[in-house]
């Protein structure tokens, strides 16, 4: 049975949404637990980092970059700079 477009769309709409949240709510759980510590990440320089990274040609560094700065596991880091690199544009 196939499916129609529309539906294929809905679903993935869906999906990429779900991602999306997971990510922000790792984010904010991290800017809590470093909040507690008396640290703070400003999203706004690891995004700069990341598009430097990205625009050297390093997506790898990039990841790292954004674990090391968030606390992120490497799939939730992943996931965000993929989202980095698409808005980006």
């Amino acid at each position: 049975m196939l499916l129609p477009m529309t539906t294929i769309m809905v679903i993935l709409a869906i999906g990429a949404a779900g991602v999306g949240m997971i990510v922000l709510a790792a984010v904010l759980n991290r800017r809590a637990r470093l909040a507690r510590e008396g640290r703070s990440v400003d999203l706004e320089a690891v995004r700069a980092e990341v598009l430097a990274a990205l625009d050297r040609g390093d997506p790898i560094g990039a990841v790292k970059v954004y674990r090391y700065e968030t606390g992120l596991s490497l799939v939730e880091a992943n996931d965000a700079v993929q989202r980095i690199a698409i808005n980006r544009r």
